[in-house]
């Protein structure tokens, strides 16, 4: 047994949100399996110690909510992420119906089209914000509308998800309005009226009445929706504009991928490792265990740092490069094991759509201002990316 190496690292401060890589780096120096000082918790950042962790849900749980803080997982606590099989496969199989490669199949032509004409519509300005303009387009006109939460719903997912993700970390000073935002998207679960106005060919309409016919009461079933309000919108809105970022850095890499477009798909890949959209999310030991020779006691919060992993160099030399003709094979960007992305299929089809819309119009982004980066406890993202583009 072995003491892990005490890390100084905040990771939920401002600094850290802002550019989480520098914080990996130095995390993965120290150890697979480190302390943080400041979290007051073990972080595990090895790629494989952390994909084995995921895998053991039987000691790493997530029954007991996956935030690091107790308070909020009381508040979770029973959505398929805050569960364990078999309860989290009965829920998962629920939601997941509409997401799956085979049912996307019917709307790509959909999503192809919109792609089309949203990049159509940029060429044509002066520049255009990746992250602010080009990124939330798919997901808030044709997501929002697929799930189908009513006006009301339709009109928070976005403000909800981005509660619920800060409320996994520790917003610090933006806990009171992350908490305020979860506690209306409660009270929308519970209404009576959510039921009764959700798009009767919505994806939240199907799970929720399946979910009834497969014995759930109707406030259980109401709860299915939390699966379509967080993941289907933050993550993928983070992913598309940290890939306008890397390829107005990168130009080589854009240029290739215009001359093949079979490289499509890997360039997804590599985009959500390196940008790994949800830094962390935390598990709940069910018993004594050991990570690398770290001894962890039974009842302890674990942090696992998806974002350190996807930089190991153990499992991706040379790391922090951008090549998307890299074996991506088994990055955490979509999380790993049981609890793998629900809508990983679908954020992967909407940035195929795009970048190929992309590549038939721009032969060249090119960085038009300061690029920003948001700020929110889990979700690493970049708010403004101003590019001008030769065409």
């Amino acid at each position: 047994m072995r003491i892990a190496p005490n890390c100084d690292i905040d990771f939920y401060c401002q600094a850290t949100i802002a550019n989480p890589v520098v914080a990996y780096d130095r995390m993965l120096k120290l150890g697979p399996v480190i302390w943080l000082k400041h979290q007051n918790m073990l972080a595990v950042c090895g790629y494989e110690v952390l994909t084995s962790a995921l895998k053991n849900y039987r000691c790493f749980s997530s029954a007991r909510g996956v935030s690091i803080n107790e308070d909020v997982n009381k508040l979770l606590i029973g959505s398929t992420l805050n569960s364990d099989p078999p309860d989290h496969d009965k829920t998962r199989t629920i939601t997941f119906n509409p997401l799956t490669p085979k049912a996307l199949t019917t709307i790509k032509e959909r999503i192809s089209i919109e792609a089309e004409q949203l990049v159509e519509r940029m060429v044509k300005k002066e520049y255009f914000d990746g992250a602010a303009e080009l990124a939330p387009y798919l997901p808030l006109t044709i997501v929002r509308d697929l799930v189908g939460l009513g006006d009301h719903g339709k009109e928070n997912m976005l403000q909800w998800g981005a509660a619920t993700f800060e409320l996994m970390g520790d917003p610090l000073e933006r806990r009171e309005a992350a908490i305020t935002n979860m506690k209306k998207l409660r009270t929308f679960l519970e209404d009576t009226a959510t039921l009764e106005n959700l798009a009767t060919d919505g994806w939240a309409q199907r799970a929720t009445q399946r979910g009834i016919l497969e014995g759930l009461d109707k406030a259980a079933a109401a709860e299915l929706m939390r699966d379509y309000i967080a993941p289907s919108l933050d993550t993928t809105i983070s992913a598309i504009g940290y890939a306008i970022w890397l390829f107005s850095k990168h130009p080589d890499q854009w240029t290739q991928l215009r001359a093949d477009r079979s490289q499509i798909k890997n360039a997804v890949e590599e985009i959500v490792r390196l940008n790994t959209p949800i830094r962390a999310f935390s598990r709940y030991t069910l018993h004594d265990t050991q990570l690398e020779g770290v001894p962890i006691r039974k009842n302890s919060r674990v942090l696992m740092v998806f974002g350190a992993a996807n930089r190991d160099p153990e499992k991706f030399p040379n790391p922090n490069e951008f090549n998307i003709q890299r074996n991506t094979r088994g990055h955490v960007g979509f999380g790993h094991g049981v609890h793998a992305c629900l809508g990983m299929h679908l954020a992967r089809l909407e940035m195929e759509c795009l970048i190929n819309a992309l590549a038939d119009r721009v032969k060249r982004f090119h960085l038009a201002g300061d690029v920003i980066p948001g700020t929110n406890s889990t979700i690493f993202s970049l708010v403004k990316v101003p590019v001008r583009v030769d065409v």
